[in-house]
Order: structure tokens, then C-alpha cells, then sequence
């Protein structure tokens, strides 16, 4: 059918008749109406208000405003397409409401969305070497880490799932009748409200789940429960042989990279070099096996690599050696690439 703002314009006016419904709701469905429908939305927002479209991520705005309406038609039994068109459009300006449905039923520019099974998933991704802060649509918000990505439902309503690939902190607003899910590769983590840090990057040999405040339940993937967690408690799973410790910490001590700060506490060189590279997004590799045998405990703010370097060196006998760059046929820079060598000269001193 071809598109007609005056099907529109009766609906929102509620003097529409059944087929002025189903043909919103044809034009809703149908690729080819989308840019008329972005026209649309363009002229109705002028005439609604005089201010210019928000810069904000409106994406984001109109999937609150679902998981609104869907709280609410959940406690009302209100269901259905119309009751949903009517509540928003009565509430929201038209063009948010135009805007809600394109995210609801396109691919949107903006946001990545991933189909899985025929479910939409929006993806937030975290470049390597920054960190990057969240809010979701239930109001909950967070933090990325370098190099990770966290993967939600579109729209996001009664299960509250995502999905962590690196690390990620939570702030969980609360919802008693909606659990809050964060899925790991080998872990599900359950929380009503809370904070806590995962971590769970791909090449690592470990997950960690570290609380900083409420409770959460610790689950693997086939459903069995391994704990559950108090604040200032650690759960870290062996990836390897699936078998898992919990033991106490200073949970603040371990979230201070959402403010910027790159702490480290009793972690060795390996350790340590994983987590360089990922903060800097630079290749650190470890040469000498023996200089696993030492430990770190230390807290930087805005130090850029090499001073961290050097300032480390002063505790453990190692040398490094930061390489040229170099670039690939499409002539793109590769990472730095950081070699870290045990001093023998230096060997004898720190014995």
C-alpha cells in the first residue's frame, strides 16, 4: 500500500475505522515507508515543539519509554498492538512514538542490532585502550572496560538478560518481579539490585564476579548454583579445570578503572602485562618465565605507558623494549608492541 499521512493523522486522532488500524499497522511493518516515515517524523515534531530534535541518544529515550509501557501493561493486563500505539501516542510526542517503532521493527544506524532466532539484540562495544560508561533502558548503568562489549534484548522488558564479552561494572536498578541476568561465556549472574564487577574476557584463564554492594547469586551455565555473594566478596571460576574459589577483598580496589584508575594488587607479570595491553591497547609480552615469580601492588592515574614501565622496574629486575610500529598491506598502524626481559645484571640485587 502507498503511504498516507492522513491514516496516520485519523489514528492519533482516534477517529480511525479497522482498516485505518491494520494499514498503520502495514506501514509500521514495511521497509519501503521508512523514509517517508522519517518525514513524517520531521514535520510532526515541529508542530508538537518549537525546540530543535534532542542530540541525545534518542534510541536509548524510546526504549525506556517500552519498558515503561511494558511494565505497565503488564500490571494493568492491558495487551495488544492498539493499546500500546494509543498509551504512547497519548503520553509522547508522535515523532518519539514513530521513532519507537522504527527502532522496534528496523535496523537501526546507530545502535548495532544482532538477529539471533529472530530476536533483536542491541550491542555496545568498548574500543580497546578506553572505557566507555552505559545506562540500559530499565534506568541500570555501568561501565565497559577496553576491548569488551555487552549484548541486551530489543526491546529490553520483562527478562532483564545481557550479555558480557571482557569486563563490565553494574549498577542494577531494581526490580523485584524482573531479575537482573549478566551472562558470561561459563557463568549466569542473578541480581535484583546491586553493583558488581564481571569479568570475563576470551583469553583469559579465569572469570571473576567481585561485589561491591546487595547480593548477587552465582550460577553456571547448566544452572547449578556455585554461591552466593556478599559485598567485598570475590568469586573467581577456573576456566580450565571449571572449579571456583570465593574469598574476601577490598571490592573497591577492583573497580577503580571506571574511574580511570589502573589498579593492581598481588597480580603477576603476566598478569599485569595482559591488563597493560588492554589498557593501553598495546601487545606486552612477557619473555622470561621467571619473572612470574614476582608480584605487583600499585595504583595509577593517567600515567601514560612508559612511566608505568619504568616506575615497575624499580620494584622487579626487568627491561623493556618498545619496538617500532609497523603497518599492515592496507598501510593501517599495528598496535605497539612492548618486550619485557628479566635484567640478569640487576638479578642478584632483588635476592
Amino acid at each position: 500500500m502507498d503511504f498516507d499521512p492522513k491514516i496516520l493523522n485519523r489514528f492519533f486522532d482516534g477517529t480511525y475505522s479497522r482498516k485505518d488500524y491494520l494499514d498503520v499497522k502495514s506501514i509500521f511493518g514495511s521497509l519501503e515507508h521508512r523514509k517517508n516515515l522519517n518525514r513524517y517524523l520531521l514535520e510532526h515534531w515541529t508542530q508538537f515543539s518549537s525546540t530543535e530534535l534532542p542530540e541525545e541518544n534518542v534510541e536509548h529515550l524510546l526504549e525506556k519509554i517500552h519498558y515503561r509501557i511494558s511494565l505497565e501493561e503488564k500490571r494493568k493486563g492491558n495487551s495488544g498492538f492498539l493499546f500500546v500505539l494509543q498509551k504512547i501516542a497519548a503520553i509522547f510526542f508522535v515523532p518519539l512514538l514513530l521513532s519507537f517503532l522504527l527502532l522496534f521493527y528496523f535496523q537501526d544506524e546507530k545502535i548495532e542490532q544482532l538477529n539471533f532466532g529472530g530476536d533483536a539484540y542491541a550491542e555496545i562495544q568498548c574500543p580497546l585502550g578506553v572505557r566507555t560508561k552505559f545506562q540500559l533502558p530499565d534506568g541500570t548503568t555501568g561501565f565497559l572496560n577496553s576491548g569488551s562489549k555487552l549484548q541486551y534484548p530489543v526491546p529490553f522488558m520483562d527478562d532483564r538478560d545481557v550479555t558480557v564479552s571482557g569486563e563490565a561494572f553494574f549498577n542494577v536498578v531494581s526490580d523485584k518481579t524482573n531479575p537482573f541476568i549478566v551472562h558470561t561465556p561459563n557463568l549466569n549472574v542473578r541480581v535484583l539490585g546491586t553493583q558488581f564487577n564481571v569479568m570475563a574476557y576470551e583469553d583469559d584463564s579465569k572469570e571473576e564476579v567481585i561485589l561491591t554492594r546487595g547480593e548477587v547469586v552465582v550460577d553456571t551455565k547448566n544452572g547449578m548454583q556455585l554461591d552466593v555473594l556478599h559485598p567485598d566478596e570475590k568469586l573467581v571460576l577456573n576456566k580450565r579445570t571449571m572449579s571456583f574459589k570465593t574469598i574476601k577483598v577490598i571490592a573497591s580496589q577492583y573497580i577503580g578503572w571506571t574511574e580511570g584508575k589502573l589498579v593492581f594488587r598481588n597480580e603477576n607479570m603476566q598478569q599485569v602485562a595482559e591488563r597493560l595491553g588492554r589498557w593501553y591497547n598495546a601487545d606486552i609480552r612477557v619473555e622470561d618465565e621467571e619473572l612470574l615469580e614476582y608480584t605487583f601492588h600499585a595504583t595509577f592515574v593517567d600515567e601514560p605507558l612508559e612511566e608505568v614501565l619504568k616506575i615497575m622496574a624499580v620494584t622487579t629486575p626487568y627491561k623493556y623494549e618498545i619496538l617500532p610500529r609497523v603497518t599492515d598491506h592496507e598501510n593501517i598502524c599495528q598496535k605497539k608492541v612492548v618486550l619485557v626481559k628479566l635484567d640478569r645484571k640487576r638479578l642478584k640485587a632483588f635476592h
